[in-house]
């Protein structure tokens, strides 16, 4: 060993977002040591919605017919197309409406402070009004606060390259402070991994990367560490874009549309009936499918109009619409443009490997009932898992995962932890640092911008086999030119580390999109070379894991059977019905 912090605890929780949060309140609860590793500086602000949120779905049992997780689980297959896991989704609905009251005991207010009740809309294509609109500029502080009470150990401005595994059991990571350069060494009954979504992984409208739609320092860190030490991962062909401002990638489309904005091309027409019978009340997939198709066809320019809608909700509307990006109303107001009075232009966003455009279908890490990866001690929620439901489903998943992470902690009582190989310790340290002293003209920057291009030209909205082949042969000689990369100083290392797990995602993405040979729900997976949906031979999960030369290897597994089918490990005693921790 040479200069390394250790560290042992119970559970070491890697990213401190909303899933990550969750996922360390029932540990704190039950008494139990926890490290939480987060690439931000601070953990009230970390994460996607870390500056706020303006929507929350959930199911709440408040006695509408609709308004169960029964009624909705009827649902699932289809607004799915099929492809979900529906043994973990009906455990995140069934326990959504407890997790909703205990993040409002956290002091989170849910309603509209006009009527004092809950603000509830439907929103692309669901069969009720799930979403709670709301002021939620406190949402992850409210969190955070209540994490920081709980005593965690809290490592902020560092970032874990590699989860340690010793039979196909996980006991801890490596990771470096970029601000200090310190390494730390970090040992761990149960290990979860929760850095969300892959971004910066295609071009955008703005040329800019970081001007991203969703959250730009989520770059499948969880996705890269598991896919490393054998971890299946599921659903990875499955990308989603949105409709953003033109030239300003903000959040909002939900609000917009389940206030009941309209869309409109060139001509005026209100188009989105023509591509499904629910308008712009359909899944985001099909929204963002549609405008691609009418810029094809020419009908370019496409605008969002809200100039139909009551004045109350456009009241509501722009007191929310900033939650998520404060500098949108400014952005405007240097357009000389009003949503009130003005249809907005809009583009489509960058692709991101994040739910499909669909909810419960998410991509990542697969996990069973209990927030477990086929990696045995190794959780996962959030946006890096099998089953997201946006902020509410890494909310409850992350809380679910938590409480099996206990579970899991308990079974492995006071069993010695493995010792950390120094060697292969020592290794990745050098190499990560080698980026430093290279005598090179490749950065970080220019490396990630040849990956996103890649993305764009072969493995984007519009795939076909030939593109896709071209995509991997480009992105596997990508992965032969990082030992050229140089950085400048620890932030650059950081952010280099970042592009290597953007490409490696990448060609994941893309093997799974190869394997899948037909077209499945619309912008999410569309092959021009097999346009049609094909529920004979498709209705299944496609499963990438790293093959024995370290390539991405695929199999298939029918998808009525729930992902945990494929694994291979010691089951949770916390499977099924989880215990609650007090």
């Amino acid at each position: 060993m040479t200069d390394w912090r250790t560290i042992d605890t119970d559970l070491l929780v890697i990213g401190g977002g909303v899933a990550g949060s969750m996922l360390a309140i029932p540990a704190l609860e039950a008494g139990l040591d926890v490290t939480i590793c987060e690439k931000g500086r601070v953990l009230d602000n970390c994460g996607s919605v870390g500056c706020g949120v303006d929507h929350y779905l959930t199911v709440m049992e408040s006695g509408a017919e609709w308004d169960t997780a029964e009624f909705l689980m009827k649902h699932i297959p289809t607004l799915t197309d099929g492809i979900v896991d529906l043994d973990v989704t009906r455990r995140v609905l069934e326990e959504m409406p407890r997790i909703l009251r205990k993040i409002e005991d956290m002091g989170v207010d849910f309603k509209d402070p006009r009527t004092g009740e809950y603000s509830r809309h439907p929103s692309f294509g669901l069969p009720g009004a799930y979403h709670i609109n709301f002021e939620g500029t406190d949402f992850k502080r409210r969190i955070g606060k209540h994490v920081r009470a709980g005593k965690a150990t809290l490592l902020m401005r560092t970032m874990a390259l590699q989860l340690l595994v010793e039979d196909n059991v996980c006991y801890g990571a490596l990771a470096f402070c970029f601000r200090t350069g310190e390494w730390v060494a970090v040992r761990a009954k149960a290990i979860a991994v929760t850095t969300g979504d892959v971004n910066r992984l295609s071009m955008n409208a703005s040329g800019l990367a970081f001007d991203s739609w969703h959250f730009p320092f989520n770059t499948g860190d969880a996705q890269a560490m598991g896919y490393k030490v054998g971890a299946q991962l599921a659903n990875m062909e499955f990308t989603e874009a949105t409709l953003t401002p033109k030239g300003f990638s903000a959040q909002g489309l939900n609000a917009l549309v389940s206030m009941g904005a309209y869309f409109l091309n060139k001509t005026g027409e209100r188009f989105m009936f023509r591509y499904d019978k629910k308008g712009e009340n359909a899944r985001r997939a099909v929204l963002a499918d549609a405008v691609v198709n009418e810029y094809l066809l020419g009908n370019g320019p496409i605008y969002v109009d809200c100039r139909h809608l009551p004045a109350e909700e456009l009241d509501h509307m722009e007191a929310t619409l900033q939650v998520d990006r404060y500098t949108l109303p400014a952005f405007y107001q240097q357009k000389g443009v009003h949503f009130r009075d003005t249809p907005i232009e809009v583009s489509i966003s960058e692709l991101t490997i994040r739910r499909s455009g669909l909810y419960f279908r998410g991509s990542g890490l697969s996990v069973d009932t209990t927030g477990e990866t086929s990696v045995e001690a190794l959780f996962s929620a959030g946006d890096c898992a099998t089953v997201s439901g946006g902020i509410a489903g890494a909310a409850v998943l992350g809380h679910i995962a938590g409480e099996g992470a206990v579970q899991r902690i308990r079974q492995r009582g006071n069993a010695a932890l493995p010792e950390i190989d120094w060697e292969d310790a020592n290794r990745l340290r050098a190499g990560a640092e080698a980026s430093l002293t290279r005598d090179s003209d490749l950065g970080w920057k220019a490396y990630e911008d040849e990956i996103r291009s890649t993305v764009t030209d072969y493995a984007g909205v519009r795939r076909t086999g030939k593109g896709l082949k071209l995509a991997l042969e480009t992105l596997q000689a990508l992965a032969k030119k990082e030992d050229t990369v140089k950085t400048d100083n620890l932030h650059g290392v950081m952010r280099f580390q970042e592009a290597r797990n953007i490409r490696l995602n990448a060609e994941i993405m893309t093997t799974a999109a190869l394997a899948r040979t037909e077209t499945r729900t619309r912008s999410a997976h569309r092959r021009l070379d097999y346009p049609e949906t094909d529920e004979a031979n498709w209705r299944k999960f496609v499963i990438v894991e790293k093959g024995g030369d370290g390539v991405p290897t695929v199999r298939t597994l029918d998808a009525t059977q729930p992902l945990s089918a494929a694994f291979a490990r010691t089951p949770n005693a916390a499977a099924g019905r989880i215990e609650h921790v007090s």
